[in-house]
């Protein structure tokens, strides 16, 4: 059964970066950042960005202008019609996401993390779940899983849930989303390597 969304992954080695693709906005944004490899990850992203959306829109790159929301997600204009994306970098790679509908993507690497310096982003029954997996592997992972998952949902959702109005639940070894109301999110894990996990939300299809 097909997705309802797009994958696109790349690393950083395969993109050269074309500051003439930026616009006023981003250009300003770009020189901001004090650190060279900062600027170098911005311009990085928001080539392969652009050169992605092209390709998909079947336009120019240097036609695809973005606009942010409230909270800083990037969307396109509805001339486009109901296509969304979310972008995701990290340890060398490069996710994007396209879709119909929301969605978000989170990539992050397997570090020395734990539960207890993740305590601010995980609710007390996400905490107890996490303690109550024995297996340290498996509580690693699924602490992370856990991380993407909330990330992702946050992504696609553009900050519009407290951290304190959802959780997951841990059963059967996956995590489940519980939040008040409809609850038409679902979620795709993947690993790359052992050293990167990744999490896509995104709406349900309609039947």
């Amino acid at each position: 059964m097909s997705k309802p969304y797009k994958i696109i992954t790349t690393t950083v080695d395969a993109v050269k970066g074309d500051i003439s693709l930026l616009d006023g906005e981003e250009l300003k944004r770009y020189k901001r950042f004090i650190s060279e490899v900062k600027k170098e990850e911005f311009l990085t992203a928001r080539t392969f960005l652009k050169y992605a959306l092209a390709k998909e829109l079947n336009v120019e790159p240097k036609q695809i202008s973005l606009s942010y929301s409230d909270n800083g997600k990037p969307f396109l204009s509805k001339i486009y019609g109901d296509f969304h994306f979310n972008l995701s970098h990290s340890n060398g790679y490069i996710v994007l996401v396209t879709s119909p509908n929301e969605v978000g993507v989170d990539l992050e690497p397997i570090s020395a993390l734990d539960e207890e310096k993740l305590k601010w982003f995980l609710s007390t029954q996400e905490l107890k779940e996490v303690k109550s997996i024995q297996d340290d592997a498996q509580r690693k992972l699924a602490l992370f899983q856990l991380f993407t998952m909330k990330e992702a949902f946050i992504k696609a959702t553009d900050k519009s849930f407290l951290l304190d109005t959802f959780t997951f639940w841990y059963i059967d070894g996956n995590w489940v989303l519980q939040i008040a109301g409809e609850n038409n999110w679902q979620f795709d894990l993947k690993t790359i390597g052992n050293e990167l996990v990744v999490a896509i939300c995104f709406k349900k299809p309609l039947k």
